[in-house]
């Protein structure tokens, strides 16, 4: 965890997120130009709002015995990129100056962002989106920022609760609803959404409730483990493991827009596909 001083810290470039961990009284009262915010006490209870783990970081705090605590706990975490300011904010050319709202560190899944302007391009029709087993809600806080009428579904009502609270901090609302997805009957309805999106979930009977859930010409974005994933972690149950080739034909009656299967070294083991249903003639 290398330690910057505050000359060190303006040349850092834009490949370094800003991380203040103040708290938001004192972050709102003055920060760095481009800083994102997350106290320390909070990393745990809001770890979904940090950046990804391969982010490179650096830490700035009220005193460099701060930053350098915090930039710890980060690294506890798994992140190695971390440095940290060794000095006080005050200290840093306007470390104190600027008073926007705090910049997003955090992003949804990365499949999400690329396909999102196709599915803008090719019409999201009145954008009722369904983002299904939610967890904490990037996904569908990101959706509602772009201006989707989101509903994010999960079966842990506590997750959902921090769901609706980041959404808060966005600016944006959802509708949520805690639900066992693996219940005989999931209740999706039938030409309800425009878009259904689903990350790191995978119960096969949900396939054809899926399908009758989206609206013609609706979208269905879907990522979730293969097989393989469970050398790296969880999950390791065949279960929740795709087979090779298994996401691209799990929804016969949508049309299959973009698929494609990841194996990097040391993970994640992935399938991702963009489909759509046909439009009604």
């Amino acid at each position: 965890m290398p330690a910057v001083d505050p000359a060190r810290l303006t040349s850092l470039g834009a490949d370094h997120a800003i991380l203040d961990v103040r708290a938001e009284a004192e972050f709102s009262a003055g920060h760095l130009a481009g800083a994102g915010n997350l106290p320390v006490a909070e990393f745990a209870a809001r770890r979904t709002e940090l950046p990804p783990r391969e982010a490179a970081l650096v830490v700035v705090a009220a005193t460099g015995g701060e930053a350098e605590a915090a930039a710890a706990a980060l690294a506890a975490l798994g992140y190695r990129r971390v440095d940290w300011l060794d000095a006080a904010l005050a200290a840093v050319p306007g470390g104190l100056a600027e008073r926007t709202p705090a910049v997003r560190l955090w992003r949804p899944a990365p499949f999400l962002m690329e396909v999102l302007p196709h599915i803008r391009a090719g019409g999201a029709g009145a954008r009722r989106a369904l983002d299904l087993a939610a967890g904490a809600g990037r996904e569908a806080v990101f959706l509602a920022m772009n201006g989707f009428d989101v509903e994010a579904l999960d079966d842990d009502p506590e997750i959902l609760a921090r769901a609706e609270a980041l959404a808060a901090r966005c600016g944006v609302r959802l509708r949520t609803q805690a639900r066992d997805l693996e219940r005989r009957d999931p209740g999706l309805g039938e030409g309800c959404y425009d878009l259904i999106t689903v990350f790191r979930f995978l119960h096969r009977p949900l396939f054809p409730h899926i399908e009758r859930a989206l609206a013609p010409g609706g979208w269905l974005v879907y990522e979730t483990f293969r097989r393989g994933q469970e050398r790296f972690g969880r999950p390791t149950h065949p279960r929740f493991l795709l087979d090779a080739g298994e996401l691209s034909s799990a929804f016969p009656n949508l049309a299959v827009e973009r698929y494609a299967e990841s194996d990097p070294e040391g993970g994640p083991i992935t399938a991702r596909l963009l489909a759509r249903r046909p439009v009604s003639r």
